[in-house]
């Protein structure tokens, strides 16, 4: 997987400025095309002599060029750089189009508003997007900012140690490698309160959370060893925390950083489909995040 195409799905608030904010590291650094994307309700397509439905349609068109005027203001020093309207009737078919018109490699946005500052929340439209999408899909924290000259230090990507998740890896590192970044491969798990029954004890929870920490580091070491041959540097760590909050800021993580994730596998074929555990992650991750579609 080597992209070449950023779509990002702008609109003319905060949101939309991270989501630039984030795609102009891939564009600048790489060279990548970035389409800069507006989508507007559809004016009725048939002949009317409605005033009402002329204006309508006007102010549709005025606004979207403002949306367009507001982005390329942001985005004056980079190159490589498109900018379109779609029409649609929603928001995410209107993005999901035009990723395919255009052969997007990747989708980006900006966090919807109802999370915290810092944090990602993929309610409403990116949930939408995350469960038609064919396409990769990267999503910046609210609130977030890069400089004009940032650039992406790691990618971090998640691994639960089990072989249908080995498809998540090799494609991060594709992806890394293609940017010529390094590559970390973390498990991490949470200990929940009703995991054990109240009379097994805190040893006994101890020693199963010792149990996964072994197997896990053992399939990391794995997993790494079958990409040492490459050129890309890969790291591996392990955490076991009481919440997902805990267990990610374990890690150290760079300015700079991406997590990545993998679909659920109960997600349709070639969708992203997010698991319970998944959409935790993301909502407890304290950099962007990629969530890559199913192989197969």
């Amino acid at each position: 997987m080597i992209m070449q195409t950023c779509l990002v799905g702008y609109t003319p608030d905060a949101a939309g400025e991270e989501a630039l904010s984030l795609a102009r590291i891939w564009a600048r650094a790489h060279g990548w095309t970035l389409v800069v994307c507006v989508v507007a309700p559809e004016a009725w397509g048939h002949p009317s002599l409605a005033k009402l439905d002329v204006e309508y349609a006007n102010f549709l068109s005025q606004h979207t060029q403002e949306s367009i005027d507001k982005a390329q203001a942001f985005l004056v020093n980079t190159s490589n750089v498109r900018y379109i309207r779609f029409a649609s009737t929603s928001v995410s078919a209107g993005l999901l189009a035009a990723a395919k018109q255009e052969n997007a490699d990747l989708i980006v946005l900006g966090s919807s508003r109802s999370g915290p500052v810092g944090g990602i929340s993929t309610g409403g439209m990116i949930s939408e997007i995350m469960h038609s999408s064919e396409f990769p899909i990267a999503i910046a924290p609210r609130g977030y900012s890069a400089g004009e000259n940032a650039v992406i230090e790691r990618f971090t990507c998640a691994y639960s140690g089990l072989e249908a998740a080995s498809g998540t890896v090799h494609k991060a590192h594709e992806i890394a490698t293609a940017m010529a970044v390094p590559l970390r491969l973390v498990s991490f798990a949470v200990r929940d309160g009703h995991m054990y029954p109240p009379l097994v004890g805190y040893q006994a929870e101890e020693s199963l959370a010792d149990a996964w920490r072994e197997q896990a580091q053992v399939s990391l070491t794995r997993v790494k060893k079958q990409l040492a041959s490459q050129q890309t540097p890969v790291e591996i760590a392990v955490a076991v925390k009481e919440t997902w909050e805990e267990a990610l800021n374990s890690f150290d993580w760079l300015p700079g950083e991406m997590l990545i994730l993998g679909s659920s596998r109960m997600g349709v074929l070639k969708r992203v489909f997010l698991g319970s555990n998944a959409n935790k992650i993301i909502q407890a991750s304290p950099v962007s995040v990629m969530v890559l579609p199913r192989a197969s």
